[in-house]
């Protein structure tokens, strides 16, 4: 039992590790999110949600561990980021041991800055009807980054987010219509079965040649190989 909770210690302090390093560091071309807190009204009425699209996508460790990401996309027509295409996203984990700390998605297009804010997160009310697909209250988002060499958003939680919990929402703003990206999952060493689906701002043309161009190298690469067996 002592091992096991030292493991979990070091798991709790890899993760704060981590987060410093990002927040401190960053990685070569990161923007730190400013993951501004943001009322529950503003954010499902007085930001006029028109267009809403929703993709909840389940994921499962290979320990067992399951649960499902929320993953919510609208363009707003009110408020401050009238015009943007707001993003929101909430992890939810329903069974397992050890907790989430981090998640990561894309690629996708770098956030725009709607004031002072490129992202922010909000605590659904208990008993609010609104966005019926998000829990309410849940773990806050201690940092985030958006790593535009990659393309890659990337929260993580201030505490972890454990079995029977859920995250806070979560999201940023941009100019790009939604697509479906895989997001990736952190939970220690475990390692997912599947990568869930989100919704996510279209990533730049740029990304997406160079992933097509990679994937023409693989087949180019498989088709020698069997020609030469």
């Amino acid at each position: 039992m002592s091992g096991l909770l030292r493991l979990k210690k070091l798991a709790t302090a890899a993760t704060v590790c981590l987060v410093a390093s990002f927040a401190v560091f960053g990685t070569a071309n990161a923007t730190p999110l400013s993951n501004t807190n943001v009322s529950w009204n503003d954010f499902a009425s007085t930001w006029s949600p028109t267009d809403v699209q929703v993709l909840v996508s389940p994921f499962t460790f290979k320990d067992g561990a399951s649960g499902k990401v929320v993953s919510i996309a609208y363009l707003s027509k009110g408020g401050s980021p009238n015009g943007k295409w707001v993003y929101s996203y909430q992890v939810i984990f329903e069974s397992g041991q050890g907790s989430i700390t981090a998640i990561a998605l894309g690629p996708a297009s770098a956030p725009v800055t709607v004031g002072v804010s490129n992202s922010f997160q909000t605590s659904k009310p208990s008993g609010n009807t609104q966005f019926s697909q998000f829990r309410p209250n849940g773990v806050s988002t201690i940092a985030g980054i958006y790593d535009s060499d990659t393309q890659t958003y990337t929260w993580f939680f201030t505490t972890g987010v454990s079995a029977g919990k859920n995250s806070v929402v979560f999201g940023y703003f941009s100019d790009q219509a939604p697509t479906s990206v895989q997001a990736n999952l952190f939970k220690g060493l475990a390692e997912l079965n599947s990568k869930p689906m989100v919704l996510a701002a279209s990533p730049e043309p740029s990304v997406l040649s160079l992933l097509t161009i990679g994937l023409l190298g693989v087949a180019v690469r498989r088709r020698r190989k069997n020609k030469d067996r």
